[in-house]
């Protein structure tokens, strides 16, 4: 989870470190929006031990929110409300979307935002430009194309004491150069919606919703078996209470499904999860969490399975910018009347300055294996560096690592996959309703012999465009 605090409308106060580096918990940390509401993306993947070719994504979005000339200040309520009262402690934070979810129109949402009122609309219009040069996501049948887009979005904001919403769409109708029977409308689609109800100073109600519709999978899925349509939808429910100053309890709900309609070889799946954690700081520097998990994972052509995770664990501030947090216990998985325990651990060690923040993390934990399927055993290595030198300047380094396999060898449907991203942005604001925004991303994925279905992917992405649009604030 990231820190909610992010995606408050606020600003910073002059001296304190940027926003995207108060991230914690080891999370990488979300594109952070810079004067008036520009985005910087760290742009996520995941990574093997097996490198061959790289991969390149180079965005530019004119980005509709307005410049401020003013210096901007923290997000509003990082430890306390409007009213005065506490916040829960910022070492817990409140469930946000992952970077990931959101499409590169709508990164806007995330970051404090230049309004004039409680309210602000931002309708908008993008063209872009693409190249890949792996349409088919397939080594076997490599073939390049570009890709003309037109994307219209519209974003909502709202900024109340006892309440906050942020929520985006998007869609993209596409032209193909070469296979043109891929070109249309609303290829692609985003929704990203975020929102926050302070019942009291002590009971916070949040719930969040994200939608990707795409043809490339490792979009919507992360793991893809190749070019397909497909859309994800996660919806997440939760509650915080503060019992006391000291003590925080949380409760959040998720579901998500995964769809691929159209041929291919994906797999569907639906995933049930219900989380509690109980914090409790003992000291200014140290946190104790307690908590249990329960997912329960209905699978396509494989055998469902249900999971049990009782963990334990501690976030301790080594220094004031140098942040490590560990979570730990046994996830207890049932496949059909079979037991089975793997170990759940999450790990991060965050550095933070004023216009840089670094993070490495380890995360294993029972899921799905994207668009593989099947109840697998992830584990995935990942880093964040995000750099703020210059005024309008952005620049954010991301590489992860996944490795998914099967957690019995003898339920149907084997998954052995391997997957290594690699992303580079960087973001520069050259007027006040323009920016120009520049990435590098690298795909590489491979299978093992042991898995069902057979991955040989090596892509590069590059897509410039600009976008257009005008906040309406309404009060």
């Amino acid at each position: 989870m990231e820190d909610s605090a992010l995606l408050r409308p606020g600003n910073r106060r002059k001296g304190e470190p940027h926003a995207l580096a108060r991230a914690n918990l080891g999370k990488p940390a979300p594109c952070e929006k810079l004067h008036g509401g520009f985005a910087a993306c760290a742009i996520f993947g995941a990574v093997t031990s097996r490198l061959s070719s790289g991969a390149i994504v180079i965005l530019i979005c004119l980005m509709a929110a307005p410049v401020s000339s003013q210096e901007t200040q923290a997000p509003d309520g990082a430890q306390r409300t409007r009213t005065g009262q506490a916040e829960p402690p910022s070492i817990l934070p409140l469930p946000t979307p992952p970077l990931t979810a959101y499409p590169l129109e709508l990164l806007g949402l995330l970051g404090p935002q230049a309004q004039r009122g409680p309210i602000t609309l931002i309708p908008s219009i993008a063209v872009s430009e693409e190249y890949t040069d792996n349409l088919f996501q397939n080594n076997n049948d490599r073939q390049s194309d570009f890709i003309t887009g037109f994307s219209p979005a519209l974003t909502l904001l709202v900024n109340r004491p006892s309440y906050q919403i942020s929520a985006g769409y998007s869609f993209t109708s596409e032209i193909y150069a070469i296979e043109s029977r891929f070109s249309g409308p609303f290829n692609r689609q985003g929704f990203v919606g975020n929102s926050l109800f302070r019942l009291t100073p002590q009971l916070t109600l949040t719930a969040l919703d994200t939608f990707l519709y795409d043809r490339n999978g490792n979009i919507t899925s992360q793991r893809t078996t190749g070019r397909q349509e497909s859309w994800t939808n996660t919806f997440t429910p939760g509650v915080a209470w503060q019992a006391t100053a000291q003590s925080l309890l949380s409760v959040n709900a998720t579901y998500t499904a995964l769809r691929f309609p159209g041929g291919g070889t994906g797999l569907d799946s639906d995933t049930y999860q219900l989380q509690g954690t109980f914090a409790y700081t003992f000291t200014p520097r140290f946190t104790g969490t307690v908590g249990y998990r329960f997912t329960y994972l209905d699978l396509e052509r494989s055998d469902n399975s249900t999971t049990h995770t009782p963990t334990l664990g501690f976030i301790y501030r080594l220094t004031p910018t140098l942040t490590a947090a560990l979570s730990g216990g046994p996830a207890i998985t049932d496949i059909r009347g079979e037991t089975f325990i793997t170990p759940y651990i999450a790990a991060s060690l965050t550095k933070q300055f004023q216009w840089v923040s670094a993070t490495i993390q380890y995360n294993r934990d029972v899921s799905t294996a994207g668009g593989f399927g099947g109840t697998t055993d992830t584990q995935t290595a990942s880093g964040t560096l995000a750099v703020f030198a210059l005024r309008g300047l952005t620049v954010a380094f991301t590489p992860a690592y996944t490795k998914s396999e099967s957690v019995s060898n003898r339920q149907a449907g084997q998954v052995d996959v391997q997957s290594f991203s690699l992303g580079l942005s960087a973001l520069y604001q050259i007027a006040r309703y323009v920016g120009v925004f520049a990435g590098y991303n690298f795909l590489h994925e491979r299978t093992g012999n042991s898995s069902s279905q057979q991955a040989d992917i090596d892509q590069n992405r590059v897509r410039i465009g600009v976008q257009f649009g005008y906040p309406f604030n309404f009060d």
